[in-house]
């Protein structure tokens, strides 16, 4: 059998955002199932739109996405250069060579010319196709042009044909090629289009299959017809489902179109999103959800994805006075927050691969989150054993790391204070000052030290004030903590002590100005 060879190719034009990462682990995950190869190839021919920032950044967030790739940008390989700007030289040969086979041509016609030519066919209402005015020039007329230095482009000689596109997902889906016109191939800056250098690049470098998002789908005969007249193995193609946001829509920057590095700074750990972006359009033989990398590679098969579109359900929807003012791009990590859906498949994912992962690795992951924490720094590098005992004890409440900090905080607060009135009034109001006098005395008296030792503690509390529940607990909390929500108390207890605690409720009592 053939090596399968795949590749990504964005353009670096901005960030790598969930669609552009979703082809890039197709294609990674279909060449290791295989035993093949993924090589990175950067298309930057657009100068107006290619930088360096860019590059930089695609690069950053396949890394942190652990898509390793066998040969591009940084690793190499034997079918470079990987970059499109570096190969001008190799489009110029293949060229020359359309022109000499009469497969391609000079065009001489201007930008004002070819924009009057498209508005009148808008204005008759039909569609825009070259009308092939310099096709057909003598050779003398192509030289007197080129004298005078005028400039032009180069056009493929659209041959008349039916293209069928053999695709793996989408099926048989033909195309008539007198519907495209004579197309331009190198443009007027001597770049190649992307129509054409993809072409040449991806025969150069032995690319087996084309796995891309199936807004591509409609470039597909252009790219087979230069191929043909090439005389290229054509590859096998592969356009995978749309992805649209919760309200059924394909996303955009006001949709979830977000860099993949947002979500490393809001906490998911790369396997989550590995995981979670598989599931974009593709399901597991077993219908498997929670997979782990070697499965995902052992597992993954391109024929199996869906030709229907693919929810991102990681962000709400949005109301209608939201729609026009949010700019997900333009958030931080904490702002971003403020939008996530709790009861995202990636949120689930997340939440299980914390819980699950050795606590020594968690430690590590958590390094960046804890610097700007309230937290003493000799416990910020992530390895401290008490502060991994207080990470293992949380964990279970994770979604993402970045709500790790608060709750870390928590058993490291000196200067305890009521975070607002409600937290306040859970004790002033009710039975909450019996509950809080209850609790003080009896964990005063009392030998607790497990989260079984202050459970009990608040039955004993529960008995004698005749509360329970929110009732019972609410009280307890706010004097403890000085908040209304939080961790699960037994737990945090447990690890605050006995003598932190009842320092704490002494604190707070004294800003109430009641007595325990």
């Amino acid at each position: 059998m053939k090596e399968v060879r795949t590749r990504f190719a964005p353009s670096p034009s901005g960030f790598l955002h969930v669609g552009g990462a979703r082809t890039a682990l197709f294609n990674y995950l279909y060449a290791k199932a295989t035993g093949g190869k993924f090589l990175l190839r950067v298309e930057d021919t657009d100068r107006d739109r290619s930088t360096e920032a860019s590059f930089q950044i695609i690069l950053e967030s396949l890394k942190w996405l652990g898509m390793d790739w066998d040969e591009g940008p940084g690793v190499g390989g034997p079918n470079g250069p990987y970059t499109q700007s570096e190969r001008l030289p190799i489009y110029q040969e293949h060229t020359d060579r359309l022109i000499k086979e009469n497969k391609a041509y000079r065009c001489f016609c201007t930008p004002e010319e070819l924009e009057n030519k498209k508005k009148q066919a808008e204005s008759m209402g039909i569609p825009y196709l070259y009308d092939g005015k310099c096709s057909n020039l003598s050779e003398a007329e192509i030289q007197e042009k080129l004298s005078a230095k005028q400039a032009y482009t180069v056009r493929f000689r659209i041959p008349n044909k039916i293209v069928i596109v053999d695709d793996i997902i989408q099926g048989k889906v033909k195309f008539e090629s007198k519907l495209i016109g004579d197309f331009i191939i190198v443009k007027s800056d001597g770049f190649p289009s992307y129509n054409y250098a993809v072409v040449i690049d991806d025969a150069l470098m032995s690319i087996t299959h084309v796995i891309r998002g199936v807004g591509h789908l409609s470039n597909t005969p252009r790219q087979i017809l230069i191929g043909e007249a090439f005389g290229f193995p054509i590859p096998q193609f592969a356009h995978v489902s749309e992805i649209v946001g919760a309200d059924g829509k394909k996303l955009s920057k006001r949709a979830g179109a977000t860099s993949v590095l947002a979500f490393r700074d809001l906490g998911y750990l790369p396997e989550t999103m590995r995981n979670y972006m598989a599931l974009l359009g593709w399901t597991s033989p077993d219908g498997r959800e929670f997979l782990p990398d070697e499965e995902l590679c052992k597992l993954f098969d391109i024929a199996r994805c869906s030709k229907s579109p693919a929810t991102f359900d990681v962000f709400k929807k949005l109301k209608e006075e939201e729609k026009e003012s949010v700019d997900f791009n333009k958030l931080d990590a904490n702002g971003l927050a403020e939008y996530l859906n709790p009861k995202s498949k990636l949120n689930w994912m997340s939440n299980k691969l914390i819980r699950d992962i050795p606590i020594a690795r968690l430690g590590k992951e958590m390094v960046p989150f804890l610097q700007e924490s309230k937290i003493p720094n000799e416990y910020k590098s992530g390895e401290h054993p008490k502060l991994l005992e207080i990470l293992d004890k949380v964990r279970v409440y994770l979604d993402r790391l970045l709500q790790a900090p608060p709750y870390i905080e928590e058993f490291f607060l000196e200067d305890i204070q009521f975070e607002n009135e409600e937290a306040k009034n859970l004790v002033l109001e009710g039975n909450g000052k019996l509950v809080a006098k209850g609790f003080y005395e009896v964990i005063k008296n009392a030998n607790a030290v497990s989260a079984d030792d202050f459970s009990a503690a608040f039955k004993t509390v529960g008995e004698k004030t005749g509360e329970k529940g929110k009732t019972l607990f609410m009280p307890i909390r706010s004097i403890t903590t000085g908040k209304s929500h939080g961790l699960e108390l037994p737990i945090l207890f447990s690890l605050l002590g006995k003598e932190q605690l009842v320092k704490r409720m002494d604190k707070l009592a004294t800003q109430l100005q009641i007595d325990l």
